[in-house]
C-alpha cells in the first residue's frame, strides 16, 4: 500500500520530454505562424461580413496539437475541423435548450465528447469549444461556421504547409513498410492491434508510430545487450579445414563424418581460398537419383594416371561464395551479414587474415536467445 502510494505521488511529477531544442522551437514557431495567419484572415473577414467573435480561445489548444504533436491522432485535420465544429454545434444546442448554466455546461462537454467519438473526430479542444459556447451564452447558429469551422480550417491549412516545409508528416501518413530483413523482430502489426483492443482506451499515438517505436526500441535494446559480444566468443574455434590439394575422397569423408554443411579450403598458411559444400560435390557427380551415389564414388576415387578429365582435389570443386568477418566483430556487425546476405556460415579471420573459426546462424541464435538478461 505504501509503495503504491509513493508510485502515485511520483506520477504527479512532471515527466521529461525526449524532444530536442530544435523541435521545441519548431513547434513554437509553427503555433505563432498558424495562429497569426488564422487571426489576421478571420479579422479581415469579420470586418467584411460583420460577425463576431473572429477568433476563439480553444484554437490555442488546437495549435499545440497541430504544431507540437502533428503525428497524434488527436491532431489530424479531420479531428481538428470536425471536433471543433461538432462541439460548437453541441454547445449551441445546449445553450439554447438548457436554461441552467451548470447543467448546460456539463451536458455540453459530455455530449461533445460523445459526438466526437461518434464522428471519429476526438479532439480535446472540442470540449473547450462546447464549454465556451455555453458560458458566453452564444445562440447565433452561424458561430459553428464562423469562427469555429473557419478558424479550424485555416489552422489546419497553415499546419499542412508549415509541417511539410519543416519535414514533418502532416496529415499523418503511415510509412510504407520496408522488407523485413530483421529475423529477430517478434512484434507484428496484428499484435499491436490486439494489444490496443485489449487495453480498450484511447492511446494518443498512431498504431504505425507505435510499431516504429517498438522496432527502434528493440534495436536499441539488442545493441545494448549484444554490442560487447565478439565473434571469437561464440564461434567454433580452429575449425576443420582442407587445403587446395586435399583429395576429394578425404573431403567426402570429412563432410560425412562431421555432417558439415560447409568446409573451408585454405592454403598452407591458413588463408581462405574457398569453401566446399555437399552440393558442390553433387554438382560434379551429375546423374539421375538412381546413379548419383555411384557417380559420387567415381568422382572422389583418385585417378591413377597423371592426366584426368574430372576434378581430383578440393581446389577444383570449391567455390568462392563465402563471407568472412573479423574475430573482434561484435554482434551488431555480424547479424546483418546473415540476415541481409542470406548466409548460413561466416568464416572468422584473425588479425593476420588467417582462418581462426566458423560462425553459424545457429551459433548466433543461441547467443541472442540464451544469453542472460543484463
Amino acid at each position: 500500500m505504501t509503495h503504491a502510494f509513493f508510485q502515485w505521488l511520483d506520477a504527479l511529477k512532471p515527466k521529461p520530454l525526449p524532444v530536442s531544442g530544435l523541435e521545441r522551437m519548431r513547434g513554437a514557431l509553427g503555433a505563432f505562424i498558424g495562429i497569426g495567419i488564422t487571426a489576421l484572415t478571420c479579422l479581415l473577414l469579420s470586418r467584411q461580413i460583420g460577425l463576431s467573435p473572429w477568433l476563439v480561445a480553444p484554437l490555442g489548444a488546437s495549435a499545440v496539437l497541430v504544431f507540437a504533436v502533428p503525428a497524434s491522432p488527436l491532431a489530424q485535420p479531420w479531428a481538428v475541423v470536425g471536433g471543433n465544429t461538432v462541439s460548437a454545434i453541441v454547445g449551441l444546442i445546449c445553450a439554447s435548450l438548457v436554461p441552467d448554466p451548470v447543467i448546460a455546461a456539463s451536458l455540453a462537454v459530455s455530449l461533445a465528447i460523445a459526438a466526437m467519438f461518434a464522428t471519429r473526430s476526438l479532439h480535446p479542444p472540442g470540449g473547450a469549444m462546447a464549454l465556451l459556447v455555453v458560458l458566453t451564452q452564444t445562440h447565433n447558429p452561424w458561430f459553428a461556421l464562423f469562427p469555429a469551422f473557419t478558424n479550424s480550417l485555416l489552422l489546419v491549412a497553415a499546419g499542412i504547409v508549415f509541417n511539410s516545409v519543416t519535414k514533418r508528416n502532416y496529415p499523418h501518413i503511415a510509412p510504407v513498410p520496408k522488407p523485413d530483413t530483421n529475423t529477430l523482430r517478434r512484434v507484428a502489426p496484428g499484435d499491436i492491434a490486439a494489444a490496443l483492443a485489449q487495453m480498450d482506451r484511447v492511446i494518443d499515438i498512431a498504431p504505425d508510430d507505435l510499431e516504429t517505436l517498438l522496432i527502434l526500441s528493440e534495436a536499441h535494446a539488442y545493441q545494448r545487450h549484444m554490442h560487447h559480444i565478439r565473434a571469437k566468443d561464440i564461434m567454433t574455434a580452429d575449425p576443420v579445414h582442407v587445403e587446395f590439394g586435399t583429395s576429394l575422397e578425404e573431403v567426402l569423408v570429412i563432410l560425412r563424418t562431421h555432417d558439415f554443411k560447409l568446409l573451408p579450403v585454405t592454403d598452407k598458411a591458413r588463408r581462405v581460398l574457398g569453401v566446399i559444400t555437399p552440393d558442390d560435390l553433387f554438382r560434379h557427380a551429375v546423374g539421375t537419383p538412381a546413379t548419383l551415389s555411384e557417380n559420387l564414388k567415381r568422382l572422389v576415387r583418385r585417378t591413377p594416371s597423371p592426366h584426368s578429365h574430372k576434378p581430383e582435389v578440393a581446389g577444383q570443386v570449391m567455390t568462392t561464395a563465402f563471407t568472412t568477418a573479423d574475430h573482434l566483430a561484435n554482434m551488431t556487425t555480424l547479424t546483418p551479414l546473415f540476415t541481409d546476405r542470406g548466409r548460413h556460415h561466416l568464416l572468422i579471420l584473425d588479425d593476420t587474415r588467417r582462418l581462426t573459426g566458423i560462425l553459424s546462424a545457429s551459433d548466433l541464435m543461441r547467443a541472442v536467445y540464451h544469453r542472460p538478461a543484463a
